[in-house]
């Protein structure tokens, strides 16, 4: 599966590892990367010598595979990365390196300076053109079905076509070519959401959720238990909700109308309706999950899970995901080119 977006990422496939912080390491990169995508590490709270450390670990991993097997990137939260932070990313040369959440300014012209990919993911149209301008290699276009943070209106399947023209017009106003390739991100669990993603004019596909259920991703056992058992999201009580409750909770400033996509559970039933928490409930609030974390009572903990997780039935290896999901995408585009070739007067169907 070779196009415009596997020859500038210089990778086997179109797919891409999200960088999920806390989750996505040394071990589900490499598992990414050698099945010939392009894996995330989630930087987002690591401090320089932690990211250094992970991602020297992930290329050792790595070792001997040639370049298109070997693709490991560094993912960072604009709003938040520091100064030492970005340079430490910068300084490994990474495959590429993604942004998202903020203003992309203060991190692309260091980044643009050394020559790296740029990957910027967007949660709307408006985001599009300063992105451009800053020297965005590719656009991710971050659905509403996404789990995790993210700030989207729209479905994967209206926000990506739109995406795609919009990026399009964009880059004929401004000169660029070719056209940035665009990404959609949000909900991609199997081959047949692959496919869509296609049809609907993307270049690749991010995976998010789907990697978190894997034995390489560091997220806690119990968490990944949680979304094999979640459910549907299609059902009338769907597993997961898009919340803040979380956020106040931890204290972390995200930019305005960031929000996050996670499993419903005792904690999100009793409290996501009270958000923004007044002072008086957001202290009782905050003890009784600072002792459910003591306790690890992933009932009251945060699960964070895109919508498509009813898809999700195992914990697997994730390369073993990866080759699957291209290998039945190309099986689905098969299919279809048969389907809407013109049948010959008296061939048989």
């Amino acid at each position: 599966m070779h196009n415009q977006l596997t020859r500038l990422l210089r990778v086997a496939v179109p797919v891409i590892g999200a960088p999920m912080a806390k989750a996505s390491e040394a071990d589900l990169c490499a598992a990414v990367a050698k099945a010939g995508g392009l894996g995330f590490i989630g930087a987002g709270y690591m401090d320089p010598a932690k990211l250094t450390q992970v991602y020297q670990a992930s290329l050792q991993q790595l070792d001997g595979n040639d370049e298109v097997h070997r693709a490991v990137g560094v993912g960072l939260m604009n709003y938040s990365c520091s100064q030492e932070l970005l340079q430490a990313a910068i300084d490994l040369k990474p495959r590429a390196i993604w942004l998202s959440f903020g203003d992309w300014d203060a991190l692309a012209t260091p980044i643009k300076k050394a020559g790296i990919i740029m990957i910027c993911q967007v949660q709307h149209l408006e985001q599009v053109e300063p992105a451009l301008k800053a020297g965005a290699d590719v656009i991710v276009g971050q659905s509403s079905e996404s789990g995790g943070h993210g700030a989207s209106p729209a479905s994967l399947l209206s926000f990506i076509p739109e995406l795609v023209d919009h990026v399009e017009t964009l880059c004929q106003k401004l000169s660029i070519q070719p056209t940035v390739p665009v990404v959609a991100a949000g909900g991609i669990t199997d081959a047949r959401q692959m496919a869509a993603s296609f049809a609907l004019g993307a270049a690749g596909v991010v995976l998010g959720t789907r990697l978190n259920a894997t034995y390489e991703s560091v997220y806690p056992e119990a968490k990944k238990q949680a979304l094999v058992k979640a459910g549907s999201s299609a059902s009338s009580h769907p597993s997961t909700i898009r919340t803040t409750l979380y956020d106040e909770l931890s204290g972390v400033a995200w930019p305005p109308a960031v929000d996050g996509n996670c499993l419903r559970n005792e904690f999100t039933a009793q409290y996501s309706s009270q958000t923004p928490l007044q002072d008086a409930v957001k202290q009782h609030v905050k003890e009784e999950h600072d002792k459910a974390t003591a306790d690890n009572t992933v009932d009251k903990l945060v699960v964070w899970s895109g919508s498509s997780v009813g898809l999700i039935t195992s914990i697997e290896h994730a390369e073993d995901i990866v080759n699957n999901l291209v290998r039945d995408t190309k099986l689905i585009l098969q299919q279809n080119a048969q389907f809407a070739r013109p049948k010959v007067l008296g061939q048989s169907s």
